[in-house]
């Protein structure tokens, strides 16, 4: 359900491949009027979605791309951020300018893209935005410096969505586990049923299968709406009971 005087304008960071393009085809088939930042263009979605080419970890090409977009759409009533990434930083006895590299794919982007749009959703009153975080922030099984960039960023949206509620703006976080994306780590292990797979269902994953991309495009949706307006600060795990 959407309040009839919200108009429905949807920024999703990361919005062409894997999880990102299930989220832009429910938005489209649902009739939002959708633009995206992407790193490569996807040619078959409909020429009435801005498709902008951007590489958010560049913070000066960031905001020059920002302001392209600023100047065209002026608002957005719903932003999605599902950009991130371990920047093959695995060890965790990087530098801290390793450590930066990926604090900037996972958080770093994060402030720059709702800073520059937070003050016409304050205008507005009306807001959500919403942050694709990881299981990765809570069960530590991923590389250290993810798994801790990750755990920043739902800091970061806990402590920023108590600043934005009174302007009706709601900030969330979903925690998605492993999902059913093509080409991707876990589903090839899946497939190949590998040492690897057998281990990570019997030590962390009980539901011992992976998510359909449909089961957290949903909850993303449903934080989107009208009915999340008591969810402000929801951190969300959607992760088949994974630890």
């Amino acid at each position: 359900m959407k309040n009839k005087n919200v108009k429905n304008k949807i920024l999703i960071v990361g919005g062409s491949s894997g999880l990102g393009l299930h989220i832009t085809n429910m938005y489209l088939k649902k009739n939002y009027r959708v633009s995206i930042i992407c790193r490569t263009k996807n040619k078959k979605f409909p020429k009435k979605l801005d498709q902008y080419i951007c590489d958010v970890t560049k913070e000066a090409k960031l905001l020059r791309t920002l302001k392209i977009i600023k100047e065209k759409h002026n608002y957005f009533d719903t932003i999605i951020h599902n950009v991130g990434g371990s920047k093959k930083v695995f060890d965790e006895h990087s530098t801290s300018n390793d450590y930066l590299k990926v604090w900037r794919a996972n958080l770093g982007y994060i402030i720059d893209v709702n800073n520059f749009f937070i003050p016409s959703m304050k205008k507005n009153k009306w807001g959500r935005i919403i942050h694709v975080s990881s299981s990765a922030a809570y069960n530590f099984t991923a590389p250290v410096p993810y798994s801790s960039a990750k755990a920043a960023l739902n800091t970061y949206v806990s402590s920023i969505s108590r600043r934005l509620i009174k302007d009706r703006i709601v900030a969330s976080c979903i925690c998605p586990g492993p999902i059913e994306l093509p080409r991707r780590f876990m589903s090839i292990a899946k497939r190949k049923n590998n040492s690897f797979w057998k281990n990570y269902t019997k030590n962390h994953l009980p539901i011992k299968r992976l998510a359909k991309p449909e089961e957290i495009t949903s909850v993303i949706y449903f934080l989107s709406s009208e009915l999340a307006s008591f969810s402000s600060g929801a951190i969300w795990n959607v992760d088949g009971s994974e630890y």
